[in-house]
């Protein structure tokens, strides 16, 4: 009796690097294509799906690979890739604001509740020194999962107002020393 071939268990750090990979095959067709470049997107995608098979295929080979499934952390700082990519920039622009491109800038900073433009609930991000235009309103759905994940919680002082959470605080120091320049 043959046996069912192994699979390798889920990654969540795995399906991160697929979901940046993909990120960035539509990013360069969609700037191939506005500025008339040739583009073979099919080629590329052909490509990162080998790439994706052949390590699926060697991670079920490997016997000494785990068969716990790998998840994301549920405490600590949390790796950038792991925060979705509308939220983190979002994110990225309150720890810009608030704490700096080093970190070490610590400014009074919070978002409080307001209006978009389109009407629809929004967060502004209020920062000492710093006067907001009122086109300047981050979506709720922006928002949301940022606070599902801890990287932002409720003020004690005043609850209506969210701050950047220890755990953010540590993710964006992560995140700095990575060396990246942007969301």
């Amino acid at each position: 009796m043959s046996r069912p071939p192994r699979k390798p268990p889920a990654n969540a750090y795995r399906k991160v690097d697929f979901r940046e990979e993909a990120r960035a095959i539509v990013f360069k067709d969609r700037y191939d294509r506005k500025y008339g470049r040739a583009v073979d997107t099919a080629g590329t995608i052909a490509r990162a799906l080998e790439r994706a098979y052949k390590q699926g295929f060697a991670d079920a080979q490997d016997p000494h690979r785990s068969a716990s499934p790998v998840t994301e952390p549920t405490a600590g700082p949390l790796e950038w890739g792991f925060i979705p990519p509308r939220p983190r920039n979002a994110f990225w622009s309150c720890c810009l604001f608030i704490l700096g491109r080093q970190g070490n800038r610590l400014r009074l900073g919070h978002l409080e509740p307001a209006l978009t433009e389109r009407g629809t609930q929004g967060w502004r991000l209020v920062v000492e020194g710093y006067e907001p235009e009122l086109k300047d309103v981050i979506s709720a759905s922006s928002i949301r999962p940022l606070v599902k994940l801890g990287l932002l919680e409720s003020a004690p002082s005043s609850p209506e107002r969210l701050t950047i959470s220890a755990r953010g605080r540590a993710t964006w120091e992560l995140y700095l020393l990575s060396g990246e320049l942007g969301p």
